[in-house]
């Protein structure tokens, strides 16, 4: 590995760190402020905006991705062309999900849907932060992050100091995207190739070829979105006190997510060249194991800490967090181990495969969290997410050819797996 990618690589988890540090101080402040029960109705807010964005990017961020990291001139093409229909698709959807808000919902939801709304729009455009990643600039995106973190965090704090009216927690909401969207709008138009030879011709065919990729791309986006989402708008439905107390057990339960992803990543560098089938699923195994260990380390972490961290954080308010608590870190390890069985069935090309799980496990879990959250509410919640998961990392993966999957599984268990092979 080059040293200038091992230094982006640096960069783009330090911006995943700075990403957390927003995410637990910054919102707790906010929860900790207006309780629980508003912080629900931001939760749910943001889940829904979320949704539409997904719907907005058409699986447009992959594609950037990967064609800047060939060739910056036509990841440039692909940024310009795609602007319009991120616009109508974004705008569209947006104002017909307001007008429901408005007739069905409080004034607040209103008002916080309103500065989601637009806080999502800028990042729905806000596509410079992948361009930077792919030319191996992250430092540009990380600097533009604590930038806006900072600004966030001292409105927020002017807000709480002097008990100004909760509906002002619109602003830092809309600051957080709109700040770094405009810095690096700024540096983009300054870095990027001339585009006199732009023609709408050229515009048209790259607008077209990304409408034809971003419709199969888009199923799978969109189904993880609803996926990760559907237990938020659910209970959202149902309770916004306890979508607020959800919200914070799932905000700590994965806070450490982002290391078995730093990991599961790096090693599969290795499990995709490992040509010996054997060995392959030897691998498979040991990093699975890796995940649990890591997992269970933070259980304990939490099980010894998590009430000074959630008393500290969130206030009196939140207390009903520890009874869930753990059982997050258990949704993480899960979610963790079903990350590295899909991935490595993609080492055999299970495009299709992995496409009819995703529509059947999004299925799967609309009903059972819908039925689990209306019987039983936020523990419902919790463990519709937690049998989802399991049933993801377990059988909906044993159908592909003979049950590899259920194979590694089986090596967890074994010695040999773990013994190197004398010669």
């Amino acid at each position: 590995m080059s040293k200038k990618i091992f230094s982006n690589s640096l960069w783009m988890m330090s911006e995943k760190v700075i990403s957390i540090f927003g995410l637990i101080f910054v919102t707790s402040f906010v929860a900790k402020y207006i309780g629980p029960e508003n912080f629900g109705k931001l939760t749910f807010a943001t889940s829904v905006f979320a949704i539409i964005q997904t719907i907005a990017m058409l699986g447009s961020e992959n594609i950037i991705f990967q064609k800047t990291a060939q060739n910056r001139r036509i990841g440039e093409y692909i940024i310009i062309s795609t602007k319009i229909f991120r616009d109508c698709i974004y705008v569209g959807l947006s104002l017909l999900t307001l007008i429901y808000i408005y007739f069905f919902a409080d004034q607040l939801t209103f008002i916080f849907s309103i500065a989601t709304s637009i806080a999502i729009y800028f990042a729905v455009h806000d596509v410079y932060i992948i361009y930077f990643n792919a030319i191996l600039e992250s430092k540009i995106n990380a600097y533009c992050n604590i930038f806006a973190l900072v600004i966030s965090l001292f409105v927020r704090y002017c807000i709480a100091k002097f008990q100004l009216a909760v509906e002002l927690l619109s602003i830092p909401i809309i600051l957080i995207t709109f700040i770094p969207f405009f810095i690096r709008r700024y540096l983009f138009n300054r870095v990027k190739f001339e585009q006199k030879n732009v023609t709408q011709e050229r515009i048209n065919r790259y607008r077209k070829f990304m409408i034809g990729i971003g419709r199969k791309l888009l199923f799978y986006s969109l189904s993880v979105a609803i996926f990760t989402k559907t237990s938020y708008i659910i209970l959202g439905i149902k309770s916004q006190q306890d979508l607020g107390i959800y919200t914070v057990a799932m905000t700590l339960g994965n806070s450490f997510y982002f290391v078995l992803s730093a990991i599961i990543s790096s090693y599969f560098t290795q499990i995709y060249t490992e040509k010996d089938f054997e060995k392959s699923q030897k691998m498979v195994a040991k990093l699975s194991v890796v995940i649990v260990v890591i997992c269970f380390v933070v259980m304990a972490f939490f099980a010894v800490t998590g009430n000074y961290i959630v008393q500290w954080l969130y206030g009196d308010e939140y207390v009903t967090v520890n009874e869930i608590l753990l059982l997050t870190v258990v949704v993480t390890l899960f979610s963790g181990l079903s990350t590295i069985a899909e991935k490595y069935l993609l080492k055999f090309n299970a495009y299709d495969y992995l496409k009819k799980k995703t529509l059947y496990l999004v299925f799967f879990n609309i009903v059972l969290t819908a039925v689990f959250i209306f019987m039983w509410g936020l523990k419902g919640a919790i463990v519709a997410i937690l049998i989802t998961e399991i049933m993801s990392f377990t059988v909906f993966n044993y159908f592909y050819k003979k049950g590899i999957i259920f194979d590694v599984q089986k090596r967890f268990f074994k010695l040999s797996t773990y013994r190197e092979k004398v010669n």
